[in-house]
């Protein structure tokens, strides 16, 4: 699904880290691949809490290199794929979330 050009559904951040801990970021980014185009939601909808985790890639930056932890964190939107949830789960490609209907994803 993804462009040769676009960014890998993960980011490793400090990889040469020396503490045992791993941090992982699964709601880091609003990014949607070409693909999908804008999952017919308007920007104003994707940039809100429903698209991503606001501020946490930067929290999870901040504690990475505090604790020397490598840190993966998940680009995509959950409106894409919502990287928490088991692969049965009916919200892994949600239809709706909150009060808004995810046009792009109603036939999937």
């Amino acid at each position: 699904m993804l462009a040769p050009d676009e960014p890998p559904a993960f980011a490793i951040e400090h990889a040469g880290a020396q503490s045992d801990f791993v941090l992982s970021c699964d709601h880091a980014g609003r990014r949607i691949p070409r693909a999908l185009g804008d999952l017919g939601l308007p920007v104003a909808e994707r940039d809100r809490h429903i698209g991503w985790d606001i501020g946490a890639a930067g929290l999870a930056t901040v504690l990475s290199r505090r604790l020397d932890a490598t840190l993966i964190a998940q680009p995509y939107s959950r409106l894409v794929i919502d990287c928490n949830r088991p692969l049965d789960s009916a919200q892994l490609i949600p239809r709706q979330s909150e009060r808004t209907v995810i046009p792009g994803n109603l036939d999937i």
